[in-house]
């Protein structure tokens, strides 16, 4: 089936291709400066999807100044305004699903169905952040004298959002979406090997009627687009979403021009076992935690401390299931387990695989599985087992479907080990002792922790990390610290200075 847009997109569904991809710029769909181009590729197939415009530092220039144009309109709209906005775009979103989780599922390599999962939860991140519009405010302060002192709360102004290939849709909308209802106006510089469902999502900003120069998306490469927009001068604050490596460069370009940043970066995170879990009920959240999207996920559970009690039957249990995982091309029905997203992330996560042979014993997996199509980037789901605290596989983030087990007998020594480490986002644990689960959530140096159960994100709890794994906090009320600023406001209600100036008897 063949769909033509308004814009001039051309989806060809039956050869799996796009073409007439644009970049959105001040309400303008436009190619780069430059004419330049490269290409997307599907990652079940190896197979080029579209040519997408290749943003340069011009490029990025003209999205921020169109953001700057429209930001003081933008910030004095009403609140209401703003929220009634983003709940249209919602509306917008679930009569497009079928589009969106299409090209989700082709860019990215998130199988049809969760694709279309992760699509309608849209609604639900751009619901929450537009109540955020009309209820978060200011305080009034008690100070001293016949004063009346106030905050308000204000937007940055242009904020810039560069966003990562493994969950495209999702990490870009609970970033904008507090941005926008706050009062601030957008630049997204989507990852270059997943550029296609930010430009179909600037296709509902526009039919839901936001402002021109509102909301911007600018397609290219890390150096050529999205380092000029974090070290733009006018762009006020920067969201990233990635490696701890890049984060670094972009916290480095937004401090030269003093702008706000909010990272969310890598993670290690640990999956911690009691003997008394429900065994079954572990294990499952166990695949979830690394094999989800083929384990390209921050937060993923990719080290196991399993208590030697148990370790055989979990262990053996764990086997069973991995049998059951079905791995397949993003479309088929069957499929629960897609490729990786890119050539380059399979050959990195085939590169750690054999440095685990040679750190600890493979237990499961650890190659290409058979009877998935040719010139995919599938890897089989793969455990390590008898692996040391010290060893590479687990203390460098793989971002793929590698699970370290870790043997534990000794509470004080797991929290330890748990915390040894450069990354700290999110932990697990699993026990029935609610004494052992707070004590030990207690202890741990994480963002986040989730007891007997996975991590499923929502839009009102805060979610990020603490030392290498990030700064600042996306979502919750948590949020509106990283999309605004103070102002405070004294007011002197006396009909004399001097009866108020009693802080400073002094002239001068």
């Amino acid at each position: 089936m063949t769909q033509t847009l308004s814009d001039g997109l051309l989806i060809d569904r039956m050869a799996r291709t796009v073409d007439g991809v644009r970049m959105f710029i001040g309400g303008e769909w436009q190619s780069a400066e430059s004419g330049a181009t490269f290409d997307t590729v599907d990652p079940s197939t190896g197979r080029v999807i579209a040519s997408v415009p290749r943003a340069g530092s011009i490029d990025v220039d003209r999205a921020v100044k169109a953001a700057a144009d429209a930001a003081v309109a933008w910030q004095f709209t009403d609140a209401l305004t703003r929220a009634a906005l983003l709940r249209q775009l919602g509306a917008l979103v679930v009569e497009n699903v079928d589009e969106l989780a299409w090209l989700e599922a082709l860019d990215s390599g998130h199988y049809i169905d969760k694709a279309r999962d992760l699509v309608m939860a849209l609604p639900l991140w751009l619901d929450y952040h537009a109540g955020l519009a009309n209820i978060v405010g200011g305080r009034t302060i008690p100070v001293p004298g016949d004063k009346l002192s106030f905050t308000l709360l204000e937007p940055l102004g242009v904020t810039a959002h560069i966003v990562p290939w493994n969950y495209p849709l999702l990490v870009m909308a609970r970033s904008i979406a507090p941005a926008l209802a706050l009062g601030n106006t957008v630049v997204v510089k989507p990852a270059e090997q997943t550029p296609l469902t930010a430009l179909y999502f600037a296709r509902l900003v526009e039919e839901a009627g936001f402002p021109t120069g509102v909301f911007n998306v600018v397609t290219g490469f890390g150096e050529e687009a999205g380092a000029p927009l974090a070290a733009h001068p006018d762009v006020a604050g920067i969201t990233f979403t990635g490696s701890t490596e890049t984060g670094r460069i972009v916290a480095k370009l937004g401090a030269d021009h003093i702008a706000q940043v909010n990272l969310e970066l890598g993670g290690k995170s640990p999956v911690i076992v009691f003997p008394d879990a429900k065994i079954d009920d572990a294990v499952e959240a166990t695949i979830q935690g690394f094999c989800s999207h083929a384990g390209q996920v921050c937060i993923a559970g990719s080290r196991l401390f399993l208590h030697d009690a148990i370790r055989d039957e979990f262990l053996g249990k764990l086997t069973q299931r991995l049998e059951s995982v079905r791995i397949g091309d993003s479309f088929e029905s069957r499929t629960q387990f897609g490729p990786l997203v890119s050539s380059e992330q399979l050959d990195r996560v085939l590169s750690y695989i054999d440095i685990g042979k040679s750190e600890a014993t493979l237990y499961y997996g650890g190659g290409r599985p058979s009877g998935v199509a040719d010139g995919g980037y599938f890897v089989e789901p793969t455990v390590f087992i008898d692996v040391a605290p010290t060893a590479r596989i687990a203390r460098e983030e793989i971002f793929g479907p590698v699970l370290s087990v870790l043997g534990w007998s000794d509470v004080d020594d797991l929290v330890r080990q748990a915390n040894d480490s450069q990354f700290g986002l999110f932990a697990a644990i699993w026990t029935q002792d609610l004494r052992d689960a707070l004590s030990t959530a207690r202890r741990l140096q994480v963002g986040g922790v989730v007891i007997n159960d996975w991590f499923g994100e929502l839009p009102m709890a805060p979610h990020g990390g603490h030392k290498q794994s990030g700064t600042g906090r996306e979502e919750g009320l948590e949020t509106v610290q990283g999309y605004t600023q103070v102002k405070h406001v004294c007011i002197n209600l006396s009909d004399s200075l001097v009866d108020t100036s009693d802080w400073a008897a002094a002239p001068l």
